[in-house]
């Protein structure tokens, strides 16, 4: 690509963020602006089997050229006006043979746009390192450890990989051009199985090189998984937190936490207004349409409509004018909503089964001698 259509794409993709800023601090539920970050699902088999994990039934694995065959080229503007592209979805986006040429693919055509993976780093091989590293792209690496320990981390992931994981991000550290344009974050989801160990992660992450550490709730997604789940044990999250935080403070980490649990008073602190629904989009390959990767049930489709028809049609603009009145998915969501941490709906995602089923049958093995 050359300098002068590089700047053009830059230009355009200023003037749409600077746009979709506007329309969100005012509210709008029509909005001239597209999404500043675009999530688009590229899904992959996993070579790891994570107990916490939603697993992705009934995925098809993604495929560059049905791909851009059939949406590509009608995503294209609104990937060239997007701050950030999201390339992942359920499984190891990395490990598929494909990768790659989707890297290559994406580098070439939107090397303005800065990339987002999430992987394990077990693929992190020294071909995926150079093309990445040496991309002149600006990416960021969600590296998903959740432990800093070999024992922990094959606990949480159930794959016997962590020696092969820490040789390949002292690799890609290695490999990482000093101008910064690659971003690396280590991701620890906390459950009742490690939350514990999350002081001494934060303290691993700064000795091999992490910019940021992310942590988050574990998701509840079917009733085997409730018994990981942080809801039962407040405490613990609470005591992980607040040392992970002091942690992060006196190595001068960058980190990310979860919003604390107060069960001893009303849950009625002030929800941080979510930006996600003027934002971002989650796009499927078959066209499917989310608002975020918590949303439940949307039956919108880029298979039957365009994506303006779908960005501000009515489903969109409700979801918006919901938020902004602080009602809808706000209300129970953790990540935005500090109340909704000590309510029960917010730590379980609608998948296979629902919440109250889950939680009858929490209750019933309680009971059980």
């Amino acid at each position: 690509m050359n300098t002068l259509r590089r700047r053009w794409l830059e230009r355009v993709q200023k003037e749409n963020t600077a746009l979709n800023l506007r329309e969100s601090e005012e509210g709008r539920v029509i909005l001239a602006s597209t999404p500043q970050t675009v999530f688009l699902q590229i899904h992959a088999p996993c070579n790891a089997d994570c107990v916490f994990c939603s697993k992705g039934f009934g995925q098809d694995l993604f495929r560059l050229d049905e791909w851009r065959a059939s949406f590509g080229s009608g995503r294209t503007p609104v990937l060239q006006r997007a701050g950030k592209l999201i390339l992942t979805g359920s499984g190891e986006v990395l490990g598929l043979s494909e990768a790659p040429a989707i890297l290559r693919h994406f580098n070439g055509e939107f090397p303005h746009v800065e990339k987002y993976i999430a992987t394990n780093a077990s693929h992190l091989s020294p071909q995926m390192c150079e093309l990445i590293a040496g991309s002149g792209s600006r990416y960021t690496l969600q590296l998903s450890l959740h432990a800093h320990d070999k024992p922990t981390h094959e606990l949480m992931m159930r794959y016997p990989a962590y020696d092969r994981v820490v040789e390949n991000i002292k690799r890609l550290m290695g490999l990482r051009p000093g101008s910064g344009q690659v971003k690396v974050q280590f991701m620890f989801v906390m459950t009742t199985l490690n939350a514990d160990k999350l002081p001494d992660f934060v303290r691993w992450a700064k000795d091999m090189g992490a910019d940021k550490v992310l942590a988050g709730y574990f998701y509840i997604y079917e009733a085997a998984q409730k018994y990981l789940s942080l809801y039962f044990k407040p405490d613990l999250a609470n005591r992980a937190i607040d040392e992970a935080r002091q942690a992060a403070d006196e190595l001068g980490l960058e980190i990310s936490l979860p919003h604390k649990f107060a069960r001893s008073t009303v849950a009625d602190a002030p929800a941080v207004r979510c930006r996600e629904p003027w934002h971002q989009v989650m796009l499927s390959p078959d066209g499917s349409f989310l608002p975020c990767d918590l949303y439940g049930s949307f039956q919108e489709s880029l298979a039957e409509k365009s994506f303006a028809e779908v960005w501000n049609g009515p489903a969109y603009r409700a979801i918006r004018k919901a938020v902004r009145e602080g009602r809808g998915c706000l209300k129970d969501c953790q990540r935005q909503n500090p109340a909704a941490v000590d309510e029960w709906a917010a730590h379980v995602v609608h998948r296979h089964k629902d919440e109250e089923q889950i939680l009858r049958e929490y209750r019933e093995a309680l009971r059980r001698p």
